[in-house]
């Protein structure tokens, strides 16, 4: 009997360990609250919830949603919670069912799906702190069981306010709920009541857009996102405008005479098709004589002085020589000796040891080679420490934006208060990731150094994500007080976005 134990022990320790081994990886749980700007909303305001379930970056192995009763989406779990408090005063309602009931997570592979807290709940909200929380619970099943919550989102509620961007933000976020709902007609109405005295707010009209586009008017889309130019509006100008355009025209291009006659909702408010006082302006001067250049600047016969300024047509003056031959003779930027850089991969990075990285400094100053606008999307804004919250992957007004979407190339230049022998860059990605393509170092008297060059391998998972790339270098023999970044606009799809640039200084 003593020699059987003695031959059974070390097996049955090696199948403890096995079991141990083969325990799959947690999958991981996060949360994004759309159209929710800093978090504050005002009661009466319905949110909008994305669940983001995705296996840990650093598991190979796959992990399988399959509960014995019903979809996964079913053991997901949105409530509402005061930031002080026991007890939970809402919980979410899912939108929609998954095409499947099971899911399986991994390497391009995740699950997602929209919650919501409709209007009636979030009335009864008193001001103050709360959080959204969120849990994954599967005791049962074919798959991996056990249970995992999200970081929870802040949230605070504010006492109703007559500020436009309150008044705008709720409008907005009531006629999204309508749309979730399927309710298009119901979405027109409520944004056309406040179109009714704020016609130029851009972000009403792109809201209004996208209901007429829906009901298959895009005419009527077309007209609203005309009706203010970009970046001369009440509210910031962002480039998801320029991608429901590009919609609106497809769908105006594709329409033919058998479409249906749009319903005489999906047109906009009187205040919205009538022309803007700037337009009419701009209209009224097309429509006076233009004089000549000459004529602009000769008085009037018999008079001392014209009778308004004058409007010469102005000229491009020459270059003077002088300055085209200086131009040519300045020197170039000074070449250093390259260094061998490499991407580390995803599976290397945490986000949150990043951003409390001691040897790390972030960007002081920024310049670039262009800008959707300013001061959102501006190069500053990718200075600093991160400022768009994980879970809000996206366009990002906190973030700077070239001025082009997906051709050609453009740079953004950062600088270091403490310029620094350095071993890392990181750069964070908050929308179409993937798109940097040359990574240049610059000491102090401008000498430049490539760190790389190349493609970057990252692959856009189903739901928009957050993302670093991270170049990692040899201790340089210089200090780096420059980071350029080169863009290909062509290497993934959507408005490229960069919201900060960190240096980490070799020990």
């Amino acid at each position: 009997m003593k020699l059987a134990m003695r031959w059974f022990a070390p097996a049955l320790v090696a199948a403890v360990v096995s079991v141990q081994a083969a325990v799959p990886a947690a999958p991981q749980l996060s949360l994004s609250l759309r159209g929710v700007a800093e978090g504050v909303a005002q009661p009466g305001e319905p949110l909008r919830i994305v669940v983001r379930v995705a296996a840990p970056r650093a598991s190979a192995a796959t992990i399988a949603l399959a509960p014995a009763n019903g979809a996964w989406s079913d053991a997901v779990s949105i409530e509402l919670w005061p930031a002080v408090g026991r007890a939970s005063v809402a919980k979410a309602e899912g939108v929609g069912r998954p095409e499947s009931s099971s899911a399986t997570l991994g390497a391009g592979r995740i699950a997602g799906g929209l919650w919501r807290f409709p209007s009636e709940v979030t009335q009864r909200l008193a001001p103050g702190s709360y959080q959204v929380r969120a849990r994954l619970a599967i005791r049962d099943g074919s798959g991996w069981k056990g249970e995992v919550e999200a970081v929870a989102l802040p949230l605070r509620i504010v006492a109703p306010s007559s500020d436009p961007e309150r008044i705008t933000q709720l409008t907005v976020n009531r006629a999204h709920d309508a749309l979730v709902r399927g309710q298009i007609e119901a979405a027109a109405a409520v944004l056309d009541a406040q179109l009714g005295s704020m016609p130029d707010d851009v972000r009403l009209l792109a809201a209004r857009a996208e209901v007429a586009l829906r009901a298959g008017n895009p005419a009527a889309a077309l007209m609203c996102l005309n009706r203010v130019p970009p970046g001369k509006s009440v509210g910031p100008a962002s480039p998801e405008r320029d991608a429901l355009l590009a919609r609106v025209r497809t769908a105006l291009r594709e329409a033919s005479g058998t479409t249906p006659k749009p319903p005489a909702w999906s047109w906009p408010p009187a205040k919205v098709m009538e022309l803007s006082a700037e337009k009419k302006a701009a209209a009224l001067r097309n429509a006076l004589p233009r004089p000549s250049p000459a004529a602009a600047n000769t008085p009037p016969v018999g008079s001392g002085a014209s009778s308004g300024p004058a409007r010469p047509v102005p000229a491009t003056p020459p270059v003077p020589a002088p300055a085209i031959a200086a131009k040519a003779a300045s020197p170039g930027p000074k070449i250093g000796a390259p260094s061998a850089g490499v991407i580390v991969p995803a599976a290397e990075l945490d986000d949150k040891k990043i951003r409390a990285d001691a040897a790390g400094q972030w960007a002081a100053s920024a310049t670039a080679s262009s800008q959707y606008s300013s001061p959102r999307y501006a190069p500053a804004q990718a200075t600093g420490a991160p400022n768009v919250p994980l879970g809000m992957a996206g366009d990002n007004p906190d973030a700077w934006c070239p001025g082009r979407q997906n051709d050609g190339t453009e740079w953004l230049e950062v600088a270091f208060a403490k310029p620094a022998a350095a071993t890392e860059v990181r750069v964070l990605q908050n929308n179409a990731p993937g798109a940097i393509s040359k990574v240049e170092a610059i000491a102090p008297d401008g000498t430049v150094h490539l760190w790389w060059e190349g493609k970057d391998p990252y692959v856009a998972p189903a739901i928009r994500e957050i993302a670093w790339f991270v170049i990692r270098v040899p201790k340089t023999d210089y200090a780096v007080a420059k980071v350029k970044l080169t863009l290909n606009l062509a290497a993934v799809p959507g408005w490229k976005q960069i919201d900060a640039v960190q240096l980490v200084a070799a020990p």
